[in-house]
């Protein structure tokens, strides 16, 4: 790997690391450690997908991005250093004929054992299932093979799913899928470019669909998301509230959601009253004020105890260095949340601007703030420049985790002030999972 590709690694993972609460990547090992890789995914989340594979996967990759984000001041920098290549579309009113030098980039790249990585979809987009692909990724990987030096070129498939895309500390999964195998379609190239073009485009589709969660609907993946609650988490609850890890999940949503539309073609009637009770069952947590995990949790004296002992102390020791990270970090954070409300068109771009916001404000900030200091010194000025940054990561930590005990202590006691209504919701819930075994959901597979 070169120096370069490590520092963009790196700093794209730094970055990531405080977007997001936590990063779970499953399949890395999928990634040919060596020789040319051609990364597919899926785009749903703007500028914060190319950073998110950059910063997790086993390899960089140069990634394909359209001409018209090179007219960005703010973003042309990133693209510089990360050796993004530009993509020429018709629908931006760009000379589509300069792809052929895009075309040959790729290639060079890919020559010499290195990666790329580009979003088939051709757009970001806030639907939940993946849009149609274009045939650019398949030409590529087709174009790469065949060449008279070629390598052996991998497709590799990348899932990227975010648990709520708009929301700063959230989590993410990146789900790495097998790779495809090129020879087939390399072999029809031979005798028909095009078809080979468009099968291997929709083997990308299907390698795809593999990694990423699709649904009809949003309401729809809601309530799926419901149901493998109910399913995963029986009446033989936890001891303490926890909703698991994205990667756990993945797999039981996907085939709740591809029997869900199976089951709803055969039986419509009886999935549509699952559906309502599960609706209200939503509604009827939400207006307690818990969640699911909480209703069950069986909350035993031990756990509870050790939970807040492992919680509750430490907040009085963390409360100064908290309070002065807040003083030196609120500008900037409010100014780049500021920015992403101000600036967002679509619905996929508002954890893009917090991100890129946050990226240029915060430097700026320490560096107004170490220049106040430099007049007592440069090592003041240094200090000043250190202490910013530190305190204000254990500011936003402060910030999590008395929200975390907020959260937890209220649930708590609702649950036992309203016991009736807990009751009559845990009965509730019994009922929809009698009802969800009844369908035989993944049965039906």
């Amino acid at each position: 790997m070169s120096l370069r590709d490590r520092v963009v690694g790196a700093l794209a993972h730094a970055v990531l690391r405080v977007f997001f609460r936590r990063v779970e990547v499953v399949g890395g090992e999928h990634v040919p450690p060596r020789g040319p890789v051609v990364f597919v995914g899926n785009h749903g989340n703007a500028l914060v997908d190319p950073f998110a594979a950059i910063a997790f996967l086993p390899r960089v990759p140069r990634f394909l991005a359209k001409s018209t984000l090179w007219r960005n001041p703010a973003v042309r920098p990133l693209l510089a250093l990360a050796g993004s290549i530009p993509v020429y579309r018709a629908q931006d009113g760009t000379d589509t004929s300069r792809n052929e030098a895009t075309f040959a980039r790729c290639f060079e790249v890919l020559e010499q054992g290195g990666a790329i990585a580009l979003f088939p979809e051709g757009i970001s987009h806030d639907e939940p299932a993946l849009q149609p692909l274009k045939t650019g990724a398949a030409r590529i990987a087709l174009g790469a093979a065949r060449r008279p030096r070629s390598r052996a070129v991998a497709v590799v498939p990348v899932g990227l799913t975010f648990e709520d895309k708009p929301r700063f500390r959230s989590r993410v999964l990146v789900r790495v899928g097998p790779p495809i195998d090129l020879a087939p379609f390399v072999a029809r190239a031979d005798g028909d470019e095009r078809d080979a073009v468009r099968a291997l485009t929709d083997a990308i589709r299907e390698a795809l669909a593999g990694v990423v969660l699709e649904y009809a609907s949003w309401d729809d993946a809601r309530l799926v998301d419901a149901a493998v609650d109910v399913f995963a988490r029986t009446s033989d609850a936890a001891a303490m509230p926890g909703r698991g890890g994205l990667g756990e999940r993945f797999s039981l949503r996907q085939r709740f959601g591809a029997a869900y539309e199976r089951l709803r073609a055969r039986e419509p009637a009886r999935v549509d009253a699952v559906r309502a009770e599960v609706e209200r069952y939503l509604a009827r947590l939400e207006r307690l004020g818990v969640r699911d995990d909480q209703l069950m949790a069986r909350y035993p004296r031990r756990e509870v105890l050790r939970y807040l002992r492992g919680r509750v102390p430490w907040l009085p020791l963390w409360l100064p260095v908290a309070g002065i990270g807040l003083v030196l970090n609120y500008v900037p954070y409010r100014a780049a949340g500021l920015v992403a409300n101000l600036v967002r068109d679509t619905p996929d771009q508002p954890a893009t601007f917090k991100l890129l916001g946050g990226f240029f404000l915060f430097p700026v900030a320490w560096g107004a703030l170490a220049w106040w200091a430099s007049r007592f010194g440069a090592a003041a000025a240094l200090y000043a420049f250190a202490l910013a940054p530190a305190t204000g990561w254990a500011a936003l930590l402060f910030h999590e985790r008395t929200e975390s005990l907020g959260r937890e202590v209220r649930a708590f006691l609702m649950l036992r002030v309203r016991a009736d209504e807990a009751r009559r919701l845990r009965a509730m819930r019994a009922g929809i999972e009698r009802d969800i075994a009844q369908l035989g959901v993944l049965d039906h597979e």
